[in-house]
């Protein structure tokens, strides 16, 4: 049986643990990615910050000197910035010294001096005592410091390094630690995928064996067990097996032994009824002959004593026959006809007692209905007596309604009446032989049985729906092929 093999436990698995260990190597690659971005910009913030106060010691110095006229005024100060701008250990892009209200004394870019800056980042810096770091963007690092002699201060050094290469870095790890990390996952995707077909493969032999094994076979030798759980589902599944197997032996005895009593049941039905039917005829006609023995009796006795005779054994010979024609399942002489003529044949057998009974008749009768390939005469049977019943059931009048439908290949023929109705606790035993609920000696009690007969033979179903007092409804499935 093919399987979606996302729906699988095996796929379940392996989707699950995979999206986990996604998860958590993305996970790590960003915690290195960031680790390794925080250490680079860390190393350029120490060395940023250590060479800014080394420097700032000197250009303190010198703006002291300056100032008590040791020595000439901006020539040092120019002098250190450009060594400044020629250190290659860190990138650095600008550098320059503000005296106290934030004018350019010095910068590396000699446009830029006499400048008078009123940035919010100039404010910090000149506002601050202690050495500040700032990030004016993504790409540049701002460090100042003050220059200053206890609370003398003479101004603020401040220098801009680039973090342009530290950023190429960690794009460069990004790519490596993806790269790094979809190729551990994969493989490891692979080895549980790997792993996981050879821990199901056992269940999977299970299955195909459970689904190849019949119950009619014979037991098979299990395989070498397994010492894990797949072993104990192996040996569960053999002991089920074999419980299956002793059930089903037990279940075999027990039908055969109820369907002996069925038939048992059956046969002494149909005794008794077939006992009843003949008993009685058989009594009058002894009874007639014990009369003859007795002395020859009046021409009149005579012909009374002969017709009653002739009916007895006209009774018993009916009974017969109708056995007869059950029992040896005689051929259909099959022939194409139409609904219509099947149902009025019989229909016009019994106008006279149709009539005499007051009965109505409604006949809807679909126009396009299919043939029909049957035995004419055998159905005909069967609605003589489904329609003999229906007048039976309305001695003081009322309506056969007959309706004929087709629905999924086959014709549906419906004979209801509104006549006295059958007992509910009748309507279980109706197709039995020699059953009638009409009463003692209004019938037979084989018509149902052999009508029954005649259309399981034609590969039909009859049932009977009955309320009491409400009328009875008869319903033929008949196949149209």
């Amino acid at each position: 049986m093919r399987t979606n093999p996302f729906r699988t436990l095996q796929g379940k698995f392996t989707i699950y643990l995979s999206v986990l260990i996604v998860a958590t190597m993305y996970s790590l690659a960003y915690w290195n990615i960031k680790r390794e971005k925080n250490l680079l910009q860390d190393a350029v913030v120490r060395e940023g910050k250590a060479l800014v106060e080394s420097f700032a010691i000197a250009c303190t110095n010198t703006m002291l000197y300056e100032e008590v006229g040791l020595v000439e005024e901006g020539g040092l100060l120019d002098n250190y910035i450009s060594d400044l701008m020629q250190r290659k250990d860190l990138n650095i892009v600008y550098a320059m010294i503000l005296n106290k209200k934030g004018q350019v004394v010095a910068h590396s870019s000699m446009t830029e001096v006499g400048n008078h800056y009123e940035d919010k980042n100039t404010v910090k810096a000149i506002a601050s005592w202690d050495t500040l770091l700032q990030f004016p963007s993504d790409k540049l690092l701002d460090i100042s410091t003050p220059l200053a002699i206890s609370t003398k201060r003479w101004g603020t050094l401040r220098i801009g390094i680039s973090l342009e290469d530290l950023q190429r870095k960690v794009s460069s790890f990004f790519l490596k630690y993806i790269s790094y990390t979809s190729g551990i996952i994969f493989i490891a995707i692979m080895m549980i995928t790997l792993l996981f077909s050879l821990i199901t493969k056992p269940l999977k032999s299970i299955a195909k064996e459970m689904e190849t094994i019949s119950i009619e076979d014979k037991t098979p030798v299990p395989p070498k067990v397994r010492k894990d759980e797949i072993g104990i589902l192996q040996k569960s599944f053999y002991r089920m097996l074999n419980r299956i197997k002793e059930d089903e032996k037990e279940k075999e005895r027990t039908q055969r032994s109820l369907l002996f009593t069925e038939k048992m049941v059956a046969i002494g039905k149909l005794t008794s009824g077939v006992a009843h039917e003949i008993n009685n005829p058989l009594g009058g006609i002894l009874n007639c002959i014990y009369h003859f023995k007795k002395g020859i009796p009046t021409l009149e006795r005579q012909k009374e004593y002969l017709d009653l005779m002739e009916d007895g054994i006209k009774r018993i010979q009916k009974t017969v026959t109708n056995l007869l024609e059950y029992a040896r399942n005689p051929n259909l002489e099959r022939s194409r006809t139409d609904i219509a003529s099947l149902i009025e044949k019989p229909l016009s057998l019994l106008d006279y007692q149709i009539r005499g009974n007051r009965i109505g008749i409604r006949k809807e009768i679909s126009q396009n209905l299919p043939p029909v390939v049957v035995d004419k005469g055998q159905m005909g049977q069967v609605f003589v007596n489904i329609f003999l019943n229906a007048i039976q059931a309305m001695e003081e009048g009322g309506e056969l309604r007959i309706r004929a439908e087709t629905s999924n290949d086959e014709i549906i023929l419906t004979v209801s009446d509104t006549g006295k109705g059958i007992p509910e606790n009748a309507l279980p035993r109706i197709f039995d032989p020699f059953y009638t609920a009409k009463g003692e000696g209004k019938g037979t009690g084989l018509g149902l049985w052999i009508s029954q007969g005649i259309v399981e033979r034609h590969g039909g179903t009859i049932q009977i729906e009955s309320e009491k007092g409400k009328g009875t409804t008869v319903r033929i499935h008949l196949p149209v092929n």
